[in-house]
């Protein structure tokens, strides 16, 4: 089988030649080919995708599935950066560092700015948030409304046709759906704020919500018909520590069960990225109708372990299985851990069909391409069907 017909039998619940291998390596191969530690192997290697053709991988790509842009009416956005141009990262998955390793972007509303800072680490290779946009709810509430009532969204065509051309018959693109509002919220606030403003201003809350919900679901019939796209996902990062149960069924249940009916009519899939605590959220996570808990991450660091996902409905596809924990493991007889490590997973699980062997959220920066070879061949010799 390709890796494209390997995914699509697993999705649909038949069987294929051996369960899908398909890290998420976008970052462990930005940060190791800016840092100059890309393994020789890989020297000539320019693209994620194409480092996964020479491990023989399963392309699951939701970074070349990341065409949808917002436009703004009423509103302008520019950003600014600081510090040494040098010194900006060459990738990372949620904004560009193009000028520097700070960046400052504005929003300019007619009822006032809203100003937010994104600060790349280095030590951990990633982005994080140093001032939100959303900082005093009563002071920058018009601002917000006003902006998200003046977004639009618009596939990038070409961008889209580049993905799919570049995946071609390994795998597939997860197009990026707009998140649910609480994670909406989460980026304008931060989680601590967006709760505490959705228990002290639940009305305007549920009113941002409401808008929210309508453009991202203007979005899935955008591109619900898509050809060549068969999933779709919500970027959300689902955790209880974050979300919970209440939140999720008031923010998050009617927008995803909405995205499915029409998804599903389609006969096509929902994906939702999930790497963090998810017992708690269990019994609405089947009710939401999304296909796919994508990354989930077991114990320690998530809290719980894939067959316990896999007993939740025989409709789910399950979709982890490495996480940091494993992948960075060192010394003699490591193949061999490995090896017995997805042994024993894929025995767990009973019936391996709708289960991709994926990272639990991220391949870390710091795992060997040993390993990662390692991961693959205990998952050619344990996952076979035939």
């Amino acid at each position: 089988m390709t890796g494209k017909e390997r995914i699509l039998a697993t999705l649909a619940g038949e069987t294929p030649d051996r369960v899908p291998f398909a890290p998420n390596i976008w970052q462990w191969f930005h940060v190791n080919r800016s840092t100059g530690r890309l393994p020789a192997e890989l020297a000539a290697v320019t693209d994620p995708v194409e480092a996964l053709r020479f491990l023989e991988a399963d392309v699951l790509s939701k970074f070349d599935g990341a065409v949808v842009h917002e436009h703004l009416t009423d509103c302008r956005r520019s950003v600014a950066y600081e510090g040494d141009p040098a010194d900006r990262p060459a990738w990372t998955s949620f904004v560009d560092f193009d000028g520097g390793p700070l960046r400052r972007e504005r929003v300019e509303t007619p009822h006032g700015t809203l100003t937010q800072v994104w600060r790349y680490a280095p030590e951990a290779a990633a982005p994080f948030e140093a001032e939100h946009w959303w900082k005093d709810f009563d002071r920058e509430y018009p601002a917000v409304r006003a902006w998200m009532l003046g977004r639009r969204f618009e596939v990038d065509s070409a961008a889209l046709q580049r993905g799919l051309t570049k995946i071609g018959d390994d795998g597939l693109l997860l197009l990026q759906l707009l998140p649910t509002p609480l994670k909406q919220f989460h980026w304008l606030a931060g989680p601590s704020a967006a709760s505490l403003f959705v228990a002290d201003h639940p009305e305007a809350m549920y009113e941002l919500a409401g808008i929210h919900r309508r453009q991202a679901l203007a979005v899935v019939e955008q591109v619900v018909d898509l050809p060549g796209v068969t999933i779709f996902e919500v970027p959300d990062n689902l955790d209880s520590m974050f979300y919970s149960p209440r939140l999720f069924r008031e923010f998050c249940l009617p927008l995803l069960r909405q995205a499915a009916a029409m998804i599903h009519t389609r006969r096509k899939y929902l994906f939702i990225h999930a790497c963090g605590k998810l017992k708690a959220l269990a019994p609405l996570i089947v009710e939401s109708g999304v296909d796919c808990v994508e990354g989930q991450a077991h114990p320690p660091l998530g809290d719980w372990h894939l067959h316990e996902a896999r007993a939740l409905s025989p409709e789910l596809i399950v979709c982890g299985g490495m996480t940091a924990n494993e992948q960075e493991w060192r010394g003699p007889g490591t193949a061999r851990q490995i090896d017995d490590f997805v042994r024993d997973l894929f025995g767990s699980l009973g019936d391996r069909r709708r289960f991709v062997f994926a990272s639990g959220c991220n391949t870390s920066p710091n795992t060997s391409l040993e390993n990662l070879i390692a991961f693959r061949n205990a998952a050619w010799k344990n996952g076979r069907f035939t």
